[in-house]
């Protein structure tokens, strides 16, 4: 039998009972084009390291570091799940005070 569990909380997860979401990232490194290039060079760097990375996925690549490139995956419970929707880059929420209009 397959267990779950929150990766944020850590809270067991039922298959049969509870509900669970599935958040995927994937992390990219990306390289701006140079305006002072080689005018000899005919070759197309960024559409060279966009096959490398689509390439990952069939051979799983062993030079391209994980400074290059990630795909992870996370298993939430609902309440964890509502929290990431709300704030996925876990930016701290500033608390604004309730000031009457006087």
């Amino acid at each position: 039998m397959i267990h779950y569990s929150c990766d944020r909380c850590k809270r067991v997860l039922d298959p049969q009972n509870d509900l669970r979401y599935t958040v995927r990232v994937e992390v990219q490194a990306v390289m701006d084009p140079m305006n002072d290039f080689d005018s000899d060079d005919d070759r197309d760097h960024l559409m060279e390291i966009e096959e490398i990375l689509e390439r990952v996925d069939d051979e799983q690549c062993e030079s391209i570091g994980q400074d290059v490139y990630q795909k992870r995956r996370f298993d939430l419970c609902p309440e964890c799940c509502r929290k990431f929707v709300q704030n996925p880059l876990g930016r701290e929420v500033k608390t604004s005070l309730g000031f009457s209009q006087n």
